[in-house]
């Protein structure tokens, strides 16, 4: 499985995936600045799981009908490494398919995953 980190997933979590084994890529070593949508066209192309915190992915994917190879959007009242790192324990743990547009939110360190389908 092969992940690509947006601008605003720090390099510990980069770290923590690749310490799993998973092959990582960080859009602010490739090509920091580029457009949401060449994101999702370089995630696509390399067969990765966009990891990202910028809710302008469900747009591009829901509204504009960009492709993806899957989606995770960490939706966190705590946006600090530590705590995505913990969500992400949790949907790796699940064993779940990733390659949808998956949300993952959190109340009182409970973290709630919602599958949203392409209509």
């Amino acid at each position: 499985m092969k992940f690509l980190l947006d601008e605003n997933i720090g390099n510990k979590i980069a770290t923590f995936l690749r310490s799993l084994g998973y092959i990582t890529y960080r859009l602010r070593e490739i090509n920091p600045g580029i457009e949401d949508y060449e994101v999702l066209n370089f995630a696509v192309s390399q067969d990765a799981i966009l990891i990202t915190s910028d809710k302008d992915f469900g747009e591009l994917v829901f509204k504009e009908g960009f492709p993806h190879r899957g989606i995770i959007f960490l939706r966190l009242n705590d946006q600090s490494s530590e705590n995505k790192i913990r969500a992400l324990k949790v949907i790796l743990s699940r064993k779940r398919n990733l390659k949808d547009f998956l949300v993952i939110t959190e109340q009182e360190k409970t973290y709630k995953v919602r599958v949203r389908k392409i209509n």
